[in-house]
């Protein structure tokens, strides 16, 4: 049975590059109105997936490269003894599939948080496209500095204290937050706490204790699905000092 899907979505879904209120976090930010349209007029604009839906499989063949248009996504990969670790945690605007260029395979999974829309600029096209239009190269590149700079920070913060892993994370979701327009302070969580654990390197208890000792400081006010952040300067200090 085909899943209800409501006319707000569906208007979302016919949205085009030029009028996108994510314009300025994607693709389009620096390109001249004329490049813009010519974008446009590739990049394809996918079905709605629901929870648990994968944008591609680990493995799967590099097709395109996809902007997140609205809900959020997470970046799966598993080891040879089949262990699964979360690499990555995805907003709208962000774009994802670079795991996939170098051997034309995805090296990650991707799926679905909650519903969620994307747009997609097909494989077979990036090459043309970069000759049409020679700055969506530099975008491009822009975005995979970006994700190189997210994979060190991430990296940095795994090697830090469990509490200060915490903060880390709900500092770097409230600034990537804010700068789409978004509340940095009231925070929608899609993953669980154990998924935090995973992309933490921490257990569930660790992470549902810390959560539960910051909101006791006044830090935080902890709902099943949401975090309030009631005081920013007090997370900063906990990683500073």
């Amino acid at each position: 049975m085909t899943p209800f899907v409501s006319s707000e979505i569906k208007t979302k879904l016919q949205i085009t590059c030029q009028n996108c209120n994510l314009s300025d976090l994607c693709i389009p930010r620096g390109l001249s109105q004329k490049d813009v349209e010519r974008i446009s007029n590739i990049v394809t604009r996918r079905k709605i997936l629901h929870k648990g839906d994968y944008l591609y499989r680990q493995g799967d063949k590099f097709r395109g490269i996809l902007a997140i248009k609205a809900g959020t996504a997470k970046l799966v990969s598993l080891d040879l003894d089949g262990n699964e670790f979360l690499t990555g945690y995805y907003l709208p605007g962000e774009l994802l599939g670079f795991d996939g260029l170098a051997d034309e395979r995805h090296a990650c999974s991707a799926l679905a948080l909650e519903t969620l829309t994307y747009c997609e600029i097909p494989a077979e096209q990036i090459d043309s496209l970069c000759l049409e239009v020679p700055n969506l190269m530099r975008e491009l590149f822009r975005h995979v500095g970006q994700a190189l700079t997210a994979e060190t920070s991430h990296h940095l913060l795994s090697q830090r204290g469990a509490e200060e892993r915490v903060v880390g994370f709900l500092l770097d979701l409230s600034d990537r937050l804010s700068r789409r327009g978004l509340s940095g302070t009231e925070i929608k969580l899609t993953l669980s706490r154990l998924e935090i654990g995973k992309y933490l390197g921490l257990t569930l208890e660790s992470v549902s204790r810390i959560l539960k000792n910051f909101e006791g400081m006044g830090f935080v006010t902890v709902n099943a699905k949401s975090i309030h952040i009631i005081d920013k300067d007090k997370l900063r200090n906990v990683l500073t000092n």
